[in-house]
């Protein structure tokens, strides 16, 4: 009987066990497949959560020594109030001292303000909005104002740290810049430009404030537990960029010229290092239909692949010269009228230019060239086609930037191959190229044969410390023959000399190019616009630069050498002009000359402990003001007081562009910035009576 009992106590402990665990095993099951929206919606009507607090997105850099921003993260502050949490008498004796120090501090006027506070606290207003967009220096002074000074738990004091993206250029190189939005429950996420390419780089870590909803408010009412951020924001790294902001100015000015001019549609101009294949500059401008003008809207030279026209002629004779079906001194005979299948090309002269060498027949741009090819080649067409590949013009640049056009080269196989496309291809019809594979092919001529990748970075930095380096990549080390390249040189240095681009033959050096005019294809045939191109490089005999220049729509002129022409002249002799590599070496050799790194203007703490990292000795004689200005030394650099008037406008020469944004942003004056560096000057001397909302522009070098 006593075994028969303890075997009966054992089952029962068994079937206990089992069932228990029946029970925890459906519960996990239930939990993982048929609960989740409960969960969902209990986490979400949860009134406390670690809210995400945005990192600062890592700065975007011009190629020189001066650390020029074309994009920079600015950190702001939106400003509310819990009126419930402030005691009524503590209220009542300082809300009119309130007012009149919000009213100072943003504008407005004090009765009004107050009446506001009044209100909100009569509805219990546990987040009231003072001021969205703070800048830093305001919220100093703000947090010196009464009830806000006792902070969150007996002053309502609610502060919600941000970020906001500063494009101190604007319009310039905008949509390379580009810009990155995530995607959300709506919408995909966009990645446009070097914004979008090297956004793993520059977002950074987010960081997480404890923060509790506020009842009777929306979705957006949060505010922090504590002032105490749980984790940190750690800022993006820094994107060091190809562009040179002096020659960007004068390649946007000198392109936005000509379309005005011409009332041109869209037009891209990209001035790129010929041994690197790093740009140096890039405009793209599209006419602004509904307000007038031009912006840029769309990269052009990177997404616009269309029928190029005779710049693509330069391919063709690379081929037959490579394949020795011809010579350039061959003598042909140019009636001004070729015909294939009964379809007719036409010389711009009509009459033809008679009988002269294929060098000539480049020169003038002449369509003789289509005859050259398709009789060379129309036995056997996917030899040329295969010519054309062998030189890479076939395949995308592999860019960085998202958007990059597919080039178009088609197979003798393809169905829409017919008789006349062989000799169409020849001089730039029925195949497509971008603007920039355009300009890959002629600076791989003017680079001794090598084809390099266009690229817009050169290196990612995380403070002083590079991350990652962008070396010159080579596509093809060599495009043709080194016989076939001589006569190439010698073809494009013609065309200025004596040809189709004559008119902008420079003085002091040469140019070597090739002009391009091209009807622009549309559903069914071709329009009446155009499509005008000049492309080539600079010095002809000893190139530093490569540069391409596309307008499509001109309405006064058509022809490369006079619309896009000018344009690539005015680049080539500025660029020329402005000695750029001597005067980098002149500010080498100051710099090296200096024992101390000369310091611009600006906020006392962050310049002080800069310096002191990088073991330069600081005499500070600014008795801790916030803002200082320096003086660079043979033993030290001397900080001394910056002070600024409360009602007058403050002088912010020799600051860097961030801290003058907030010292005249935290008085309540709009800003205009030109340039880059410091600021030299600003359009409202120092010392004036300062009124808010007036705009003032800053020069800066």
């Amino acid at each position: 009987m006593k075994d028969k009992s303890q075997v009966i106590r054992v089952y029962i402990v068994y079937i206990g066990v089992l069932l228990f665990a029946v029970a925890v095993f459906s519960r996990i099951l239930y939990l993982q497949l048929w609960s989740d929206v409960e969960l969902r919606q209990e986490v979400e009507q949860s009134t406390i959560r670690l809210k995400q607090i945005d990192a600062p997105r890592g700065n975007i850099f011009a190629d020189n020594d001066q650390k020029t921003a074309l994009a920079l993260s600015v950190p702001r502050y939106d400003i509310h109030m819990d009126l419930v949490t402030v005691d009524s008498v503590l209220f009542e004796q300082n809300v009119v001292a309130l007012s009149d120090s919000l009213a100072s501090l943003f504008g407005g006027v004090p009765m009004e303000w107050e009446q506001g506070l009044r209100t909100a606290r009569q509805k219990k207003n546990m987040y009231y909005s003072i001021k969205k967009n703070c800048t830093h220096i305001q919220l100093q002074q703000l947090e010196q104002f009464p009830i806000l000074e006792l902070g969150q738990f007996r002053g309502g004091y609610i502060k919600i740290p941000k970020t906001i993206r500063v494009t101190p250029f604007n319009q310039l190189a905008s949509r390379t810049i580009g810009y990155y939005k995530p995607a959300t429950e709506n919408s995909k996420a966009y990645a446009v430009g070097l914004e979008g390419a090297y956004n793993d780089f520059l977002e950074g870590e987010d960081g997480e404030l404890l923060m509790e909803r506020i009842a009777g408010f929306d979705d957006d009412a949060w505010k922090p537990i504590n002032s105490e951020l749980n984790h940190e924001p750690i800022p993006g790294k820094d994107v060091y960029t190809t562009i040179d902001v002096n020659i960007q100015d004068v390649a946007h000015s000198a392109l936005m010229k000509q379309m005005v001019e011409q009332n041109a549609q869209n037009g891209c101009a990209v001035l790129m290092e010929v041994e690197t294949g790093y740009i140096k500059a890039i405009a793209n401008l599209t006419k602004d239909t509904a307000k007038g003008g031009f912006k840029e809207s769309f990269n052009h030279a990177v997404g616009m692949s269309s029928e190029p026209g005779s710049t693509s002629k330069l391919a063709s004779l690379m081929v037959a010269l490579d394949d020795g079906v011809i010579k350039i001194t061959d003598s042909v005979d140019m009636p001004g009228k070729y015909c294939f299948y009964g379809v007719c090309l036409h010389d711009s002269k009509h009459e033809g230019y008679g009988k002269n060498t294929i060098q000539y027949a480049f020169e003038v741009s002449s369509n003789v060239i289509s005859k050259i090819i398709n009789d060379n080649y129309s036995t056997q067409p996917q030899l040329f086609i295969d010519g054309l590949k062998a030189i890479g013009i076939h395949k995308k640049l592999g860019l960085d930037i998202a958007g990059e056009g597919s080039p178009v080269i088609k197979d003798a196989s393809d169905e829409s191959f017919s008789g006349i496309t062989l000799p169409w291809m020849a001089i730039g019809y029925e195949l497509q190229q971008t603007p920039l594979q355009t300009l890959a092919l002629y600076n791989a001529v003017a680079n001794n044969g090598v084809m390099v990748k266009p690229q817009f970075v050169k290196e990612i930095r995380h403070g002083n410390e590079v991350v990652k380096e962008y070396p010159p990549v080579v596509l093809n080390p060599q495009v043709c023959k080194v016989s076939t390249l001589m006569d190439l040189k010698q073809l494009l240095k013609g065309v200025v000399d004596r040809g189709t681009a004559k008119n902008i033959k420079a003085r002091g050096f040469d140019i070597a190019g090739k002009t391009g005019t091209a009807k622009i294809a549309e559903k069914g045939g071709y329009s009446d616009k155009y499509q005008a191109s000049f492309v080539g490089y600079f010095p002809a005999d000893n190139p530093k630069y490569s540069c391409i220049v596309v307008i499509q729509g001109p309405t006064k002129q058509i022809y490369g050498s006079s619309v896009s022409g000018t344009v690539f002249k005015e680049i080539a002799d500025k660029v020329y002009a402005s000695g750029v590599e001597n005067e980098r070496v002149d500010t080498e050799e100051q710099l090296a000359a200096n024992t101390y790194p000369y310091s611009k203007n600006g906020d006392r703490n962050e310049l002080k402990r800069v310096l002191l990292e990088m073991g330069v000795p600081v005499k500070d004689n600014s008795g801790n003001a916030n803002y200082v200005a320096t003086i660079t030394g043979d033993k030290n650099v001397q900080m001394n007081a910056k002070m600024f008037e409360d009602n007058l406008v403050p002088s912010v020469i020799g600051m860097g562009l961030v801290d003058a944004l907030f010292v005249l942003e935290s008085r309540g004056l709009s800003v205009k910035v030109n340039g880059s560096g410091v600021v030299k000057d600003q359009s409202i001397n120092p010392g004036t009576k300062l009124i808010k909302g007036q705009l003032i522009e800053l020069d800066l070098i």
